[in-house]
């Protein structure tokens, strides 16, 4: 088939997909994008939009309406079998506008669970929904609420779209751990990245150094490196930037816990990434993470965004490696069971063509 996803070609979650869509599946695979893309695949065909204006009004919430017409231009040079528009209410909506069928609109995980209370967002959301002839959900939570948007319930496929088994592993049991806490969340200021290194500080009361390694970027990265000098911590925390997501397993098989205390999520890539590696997680309880970890079973789930709370259960994972050990084992089941790319990306690779046919 050949698809042309409306997406953000810089995000790390769109570029694994189109890539495993045009790499392992074997699809002509175009992107449309108001982003550069760095790091897509050379089997992707970025179309970049608007070279000549500045960067920061594409970003804007007007940028996707000011390349409407440019974009509806472009799916017909395109000619493609299927249209995919990745964010409901920005590349959705403008899908929506394109005319184009089949098209497919793919929810964001934060930009769906959490409440639209922007009345132009949620028309263009609604209008988006209304339109697709598919709507890809990666969870049950994320489901029930496109459904309260207006989606119909016969049109949404919930199957998460999975990570890469083959990458990602457990590290050898006689290898040892560098970094007791990794985060491989993006660095913007509602994620609760200041939360982990406060745990992490925290945690260093009662264990010691607590090496960590903050893995990512976004806006309030020198906030957070100034944060790390401000709590005399600067020597234990290792700023790794934006890591390729071919490098990941590496960083992850060399940590002992993953921490994240992002509020809500759709279904988190880099939490499964982290489970199927072996690391011991330590999530914020919300629905998208209940899904995934069974609190003392397999990880802890922390009902607040507490950073006492959050080093607690540092400690407490640390200081009992049989809960550890098991709880690798149980994870690693649980993603080769339910989140393996292979599978499921071809359930949504099936999905997709069976429109096309039916066309």
């Amino acid at each position: 088939m050949r698809l042309c996803f409306l997406a953000d070609a810089g995000s790390a979650n769109t570029q694994v997909w189109v890539d495993y869509f045009a790499e392992s599946l074997g699809h002509d695979v175009h992107i449309a994008s108001l982003s550069r893309g760095r790091g897509l695949s050379p089997a992707v065909t970025l179309h970049q939009l608007g070279q000549t204006r500045d960067t920061r009004s594409l970003r804007s919430k007007l940028g996707y309406l000011a390349q409407a017409g440019r974009i509806r231009e472009l799916v017909r040079e395109i000619s493609p079998d299927i249209v995919v528009g990745y964010r409901v209410a920005s590349y959705g909506y403008v899908g929506a506008r394109t005319g184009f069928h089949p098209l497919a609109v793919a929810a964001q995980g934060q930009r769906i669970v959490y409440p639209v209370r922007s009345l132009p967002k949620r028309r263009s959301a609604k209008i988006a929904l209304k339109t697709a002839d598919i709507i890809n959900s990666w969870a049950p939570h994320m489901t029930d609420r496109l459904v309260e948007l207006g989606a119909d319930p016969e049109k949404i496929l919930t199957c998460p779209r999975g990570i890469d088994l083959t990458k990602f592993r457990r590290r050898n049991g006689s290898a040892l751990a560098e970094f007791t806490v990794v985060s491989t969340r993006g660095l913007n200021r509602h994620y609760g990245a200041d939360i982990v290194l406060r745990a992490s500080r925290l945690a260093s009361e009662r264990l010691g150094n607590v090496p960590t390694a903050i893995a990512g970027g976004g806006e309030a990265e020198s906030e957070l490196k100034e944060l790390v000098r401000d709590l005399g911590t600067a020597t234990d925390v290792w700023f790794a930037g934006e890591i390729p997501n071919d490098e990941l397993p590496n960083l992850l098989a060399r940590s002992d816990v993953y921490v994240s205390a992002v509020r809500t999520d759709g279904v988190s890539a880099s939490l499964l990434e982290a489970m199927a590696c072996g690391c011991f997680p330590i999530v914020t309880d919300n629905a998208a993470n209940r899904l995934w970890v069974d609190d003392g079973v397999n990880g802890f789930l922390i009902a607040a965004p507490d950073p006492g709370a959050f080093a607690a259960a540092i400690v407490r994972a640390m200081d009992d490696p049989p809960l550890r050990l098991r709880a690798a084992e149980v994870n690693r089941a649980i993603v080769e069971k339910r989140a393996d790319m292979s599978v499921n990306m071809r359930t949504i690779s099936d999905a997709y063509r069976k429109l096309v046919v039916s066309d």
